[in-house]
């Protein structure tokens, strides 16, 4: 990568040598054997073992709930206790 006189990054391409060799790159669809089989990674799928995804879910409803319950308690505590 070069930069010009006012800073701005372009490519200067360089030929490969005469005798390099490209490796060869192949797509393996699903009904067709890999030499090298390898697990597929989709980053929407809970893996258990790596321990990737949460184990439980917040509700946040009854999170709500308890906050507005707790500031009650707090507004009452302020207010010289529970006079019901």
């Amino acid at each position: 990568m070069v930069h010009d006189d006012r800073g701005n990054a372009s490519v200067r391409w360089v030929d490969a040598p005469a005798d390099y060799q490209r490796p060869v790159l192949e797509l393996v669809g699903e009904g067709s054997p890999a030499r090298n089989p390898v697990k597929s990674f989709t980053p929407y799928t809970h893996d258990a073992a790596r321990g990737t995804a949460t184990s439980t879910r917040t509700d946040l409803r009854k999170l709500s709930e308890w906050i507005k319950m707790m500031r009650e308690i707090e507004e009452r505590k302020r207010n010289g206790g529970d006079q019901d």
